[in-house]
């Protein structure tokens, strides 16, 4: 009987060793092995990020500021506060815009100090949403249905009022420069047929084929000796494969080197060459993307190619009608 007991024991020891933990045995600091049981840990399920968005926004002036306040459902996202004497609507929208800044959010107001006497509109977007193209203007919440205005006051506003009721002269009488009347050769109703026949087609193709023929554009910064190692690898992808015209290859380069956090202004010459690169293969929608998120730090050359793009969408939507 004492032998069965004995052998039980040594059963029930046995299955236990092997349900229990194997111990991680791992040298410490004075060379000697240290037995750890590591405990089983619970699986973690990861979580899908929540999408943001802005709950409240609101402008109205103070002085000769305009005071621009708004919530939104998470903090410390980089967002573009935008300026435009017309309303926000759609994405496009921000082509027009002027862009005041590019800023962490801290849940700080910005202060603008806009021209007196012209009505402007104000939006907020988050960089990402402009990124993705996933962005709605809602009044109230990302932007203003009504236009703010900053008054004239005292002499600034007798000059306004008597800039605005100054008669405007007559023109003097030119001989020499009296438009010539076009000489008719054949009776109206030919001529007005003549000029149907020979009068050129336009559309917005004629506009953007100026876009097509010119060549890529390369900031001066990027044409000088690299100050640091993300400017040299950014010019090493320009020499490899923008220069050379290889877009697909580009592409994937410049998104690689772009999921890295950036300098602003590397980052935003960054996407704009991404920008080019996608226009040139047709990809005009998401090359507006590209633009306009450049467009904080170079808004004379994303706003031109922004235009580009426009044209190119309109033109092709003409002909799918």
């Amino acid at each position: 009987m004492k032998k069965f007991c004995i052998l039980v024991f040594f059963a029930s020891f046995t299955v236990f060793a092997e349900d229990a933990a194997l111990p991680d045995i791992k040298p410490d600091k004075t060379g000697s092995e240290k037995v750890e049981y590591n405990a089983l840990k619970p699986a973690v399920s990861e979580q899908s990020p929540e999408p943001f968005y802005f709950t409240e926004f609101s402008v109205f002036v103070r002085d000769k500021a305009v005071v621009i306040t708004w919530k939104a459902s998470a903090e410390k996202r980089n967002v573009i506060l935008y300026r435009s004497i017309k309303s926000f609507s759609s994405l496009i929208s921000l082509t027009e815009a002027v862009p005041l800044a590019n800023i962490t959010d801290t849940g700080l107001p910005y202060i603008d100090y806009p021209a007196a006497g012209i009505p402007y509109y104000y939006a907020i977007a988050e960089e990402n949403q402009i990124a993705s193209g996933n962005i709605k203007f809602v009044d109230g919440k990302n932007t203003v249905s009504a236009p703010v205005e900053i008054l004239f006051s005292g002499a600034e506003a007798d000059r306004a009022a008597a800039y605005d009721t100054r008669p405007v002269p007559l023109p003097f009488l030119n001989p020499a420069k009296e438009e010539q009347k076009r000489i008719l050769f054949f009776s109206s109703q030919t001529e007005n047929l003549i000029s149907s026949l020979t009068a050129e087609k336009r559309d917005y193709r004629e506009f953007v084929l100026s876009s097509l023929r010119r060549d890529y554009y390369i900031f001066s910064d990027d044409k000088k000796t690299p100050e640091g190692g993300e400017t040299m690898e950014l010019q090493r992808i320009l020499k490899d494969s923008f220069l050379t015209q290889k877009w697909e290859r580009c592409e994937k380069e410049l998104n690689a080197f772009l999921s890295i956090r950036r300098t602003s202004r590397v980052a935003a010459r960054s996407r704009f060459y991404l920008g080019e690169v996608l226009f040139f293969q047709n990809k005009y929608e998401a090359a507006l993307l590209k633009f306009l998120t450049a467009q904080d730090m170079y808004p004379a050359q994303s706003a031109e190619w922004a235009q580009y793009c426009l044209l190119e969408l309109a033109n092709s939507s003409k002909q799918r009608k």
